[in-house]
This record gives C-alpha cells, structure tokens and sequence, in this order.
C-alpha cells in the first residue's frame, strides 16, 4: 500500500494506482494544466474513492503504507490512470514498445519542472 499526501490530506491506496497517479500528475504538470482525476482509496479498512485535482499547483507526494491483510485489487483503476491521453507512452524509439512489463521512471529537472533526456 501507498500513502498520498494531497491538500493536507492522506490518502491510503495500492501501489499501482500511487505510481501510475504520479506519473500522470507530473505528464499533466509538464503540459501546463490541471484535471480533476479519481483514484480509489482505502478508509478505515473500506474501499471508497478520491477526486483529486492535479497538474501545476498541485502537489502529490506518495510515500510508503504499512498495511495488514491483503492488498484492495485497484488494478482496473491503476489501468484507467495508465490509459489517460497525457500518460506517456511507450514508443519503438524507447525500445521494447510492445513489453508490458517495464516501469516508467520520469525524471524532472525539479527547478525547470521539464523531463530531463
């Protein structure tokens, strides 16, 4: 489990749905905009949803959860962030465009705000 912290708030969600949010959060940042997404959350041991606006202004950080008991399956969800238009995409340039198992690291010049090469 993962912790985002958004707007004062902590939010408690899978792995997969915090990096994939993190991800596109930062590819929306980089365009110059904002959107509102919803991601799904854990609350007192029930599963819910989150709307949360991100892009420039608008700061996520996710961190590590300790959690007992099986994980919540938000794959769907994580799958849904990862389809958005601005996620970025794997090209042949980038190599092996047609492997699905690889992670996406997105390196930020943090006082450029632009991807670095």
């Amino acid at each position: 489990m993962k912790l985002v912290s958004y707007a004062g708030q902590q939010l408690v969600t899978t792995e997969d749905v915090a990096d994939a949010l993190v991800v596109l959060a930062a590819e929306i940042a980089n365009e110059g905009g904002s959107q509102a997404l919803q991601i799904p959350i854990v609350v007192d041991g029930e599963e819910d949803l989150a709307e949360l606006v991100v892009g420039v202004g608008n700061d996520v950080l996710v961190g590590p959860h300790a959690s007992e008991g099986d994980d919540p399956d938000f794959s769907e969800h994580a799958e849904r962030l990862r389809s958005h238009p601005f996620y970025p995409k794997r090209t042949a340039a980038d190599g092996d465009a047609d492997d699905d198992g690889g992670e996406w690291t997105v390196d930020f010049d943090l006082e450029t705000g632009v991807p670095r090469p």
